[in-house]
């Protein structure tokens, strides 16, 4: 993908993709100004223009840090913890209030509105997977070994499973062992829920996919070296994920530690995918 023109707002959540994401872009000549809540914001000073840190989500201070700067363009990227749209509505700024107010806390529903708001005040959000259109998942086997046969069953059951979730905006990914549900991911995120699954069955598979309407900008499935050490330690030996509609992030490092544990990675096709940019 060819630099976009003028200047980008990048809304950055935690993990390694909007890091990734800012790097790709001060190669292309747009470094971004960076909007974050992180704590570790010093990764983003050798990619950005500026960086703009906040104690609390201020959709209001994204708005006036685009104007100030001339930025009519935004990507968001990473995970934002969902604790913080449960603080005190008083921390927040009026755009903010008034968005979390009028809209449900699921984030298809959150993040849709939260464009919308952004598009109301002249600000285009960007798909950031055009950025790096490599680290979609391909279709198939991804590393040394392939799914058993087993294990297929049970990335099958968990893709059916799935289907009903998925539209229900709760079950992104979710943990099947002999084709029974160990565990469905909800607000605490894909490696917390693995998480859990060390106690309940030690062993299994999981399957991570994306509600069939979900908007391409924003909130791709996201796998990499972290899922597969959260795996490992719970004794998870398959990672399905839906093929051109997944993001692996360092794709090579993934594969490489999956491999080097024994875990299968398989891209589940027969999915509309990403359109060609």
């Amino acid at each position: 993908m060819s630099a976009p023109e003028g200047r980008i707002v990048l809304i950055a959540g935690e993990g390694a993709l909007p890091v990734e994401i800012a790097r790709r872009l001060h190669e292309r000549g747009t470094p971004p100004v960076v909007v974050t809540l992180r704590g570790d914001d010093g990764a983003f000073a050798p990619w950005s223009e500026a960086v703009v840190r906040l104690r609390f989500p201020s959709l209001g201070r994204v708005v006036r840090e685009a104007r100030r700067r001339g930025a009519e363009r935004l990507i968001m990227a990473g995970h934002i913890a969902k604790r913080t749209i449960y603080l005190l509505p008083a921390l927040f700024d009026p755009l903010t209030r008034s968005v979390l107010s009028a809209t449900p806390r699921d984030d298809h529903a959150l993040l849709g509105s939260i464009v919308k708001a952004f598009e109301r005040e002249g600000i285009a959000v960007l798909p950031y997977w055009q950025i790096l259109p490599e680290f979609l998942a391909p279709e198939g086997r991804l590393g040394s070994r392939a799914p058993t046969e087993a294990e297929l069953q049970d990335v099958r059951y968990g893709a059916e499973v799935l289907s009903v979730t998925l539209p229900c905006s709760f079950g992104q990914a979710l943990v099947v062992a002999d084709r029974a549900v160990v565990a469905v991911e909800a607000m605490e995120g894909t490696d917390a829920m693995i998480g859990r699954c060390g106690a309940l069955s030690g062993r299994g598979v999981v399957v991570k996919m994306m509600r069939s309407d979900q908007d391409l900008r924003y909130d791709l499935p996201t796998v990499g070296p972290g899922t597969v050490a959260s795996m490992r330690r719970a004794g998870l030996t398959c990672l399905a994920v839906e093929a051109g509609r997944t993001l692996i992030v360092d794709p090579d490092r993934t594969i490489r530690d999956a491999d080097a544990q024994g875990i299968a990675i398989w891209g589940i096709g027969g999915t509309a995918a990403c359109p060609s940019s």
